[in-house]
């Protein structure tokens, strides 16, 4: 007997055959099916990471869009040490207050989008926690008591306090109410103008002057007008 072409025994039918191919092509079109299903859940899970990606990718320009905080640090760093120097009268407590501020500005998820937009919310942020500082580092006072002076072995207070603590400037601060002497510092220590030191200080322009002018006339008669 010849060949008859069929592998499973059939008689009559060849591996070319028309009945064969189309028995061959109904078994392979589940497998078919699912290749071209995976084909497209491959490509609706290349479709989800692709839009998560362009998601991320926004997020990260928004991101890069806020100035570096090396950048802010390097440019408002002085400025904002003074202002929480005077506020607070203790130049460590300042150093202190000023890092903390450039934190709080980090963490914040929103910010400004320029070094120089960014500088009155450092500044408010300062101002804010030089208030709290200054009730933890009371300022110098100006009075030695010289009883305590002349006890024997007593320390002497003056030669403890750096000097920056026990200056005129600072210590004439400290007699100020909190407002007044941002007021003072802003306008005439770090040259704002009034619409500028308004808005740090969160008040009016009106209400800015007045605390300015009620500062002026208690600095008056401690301070040189050239202070």
């Amino acid at each position: 007997m010849g060949d008859t072409g069929k592998p499973n025994g059939e008689p009559g039918l060849r591996p070319d055959s028309p009945g064969s191919r189309s028995r061959w092509r109904r078994k392979e079109q589940p497998g078919t099916a699912q290749a071209g299903g995976t084909a497209q859940s491959g490509g609706t899970a290349q479709g989800g990471g692709t839009a998560q990606g362009g998601g991320t990718a926004q997020g990260g320009a928004e991101q890069d869009a806020r100035p570096a905080l090396a950048d802010l640090y390097q440019a408002h760093y002085r400025s904002l040490l003074r202002l929480a120097a005077l506020l607070v009268g203790n130049a460590t407590a300042a150093e202190a207050v000023v890092v903390d501020s450039f934190v709080a500005f980090h963490r914040m998820r929103k910010g400004p989008q320029t070094c120089a937009d960014a500088l009155p919310q450092l500044q408010r942020l300062v101002i804010a926690r030089s208030r709290s500082a200054a009730r933890h580092h009371p300022l110098v006072s100006g009075d030695w008591s010289p009883v305590v002076a002349r006890l024997p072995g007593s320390p002497d207070r003056r030669s403890r306090t750096p000097p920056f603590e026990r200056s005129a400037v600072v210590l004439a601060l400290a007699a100020l109410p909190p407002a007044q002497r941002e007021a003072v510092v802003l306008t005439l220590y770090l040259n704002l103008t009034d619409e500028q030191a308004a808005a740090v200080m969160r008040v009016s322009q009106a209400a800015l002057r007045r605390h300015l002018a009620a500062a002026k006339s208690a600095l008056r008669p401690v301070l040189p007008e050239e202070s």
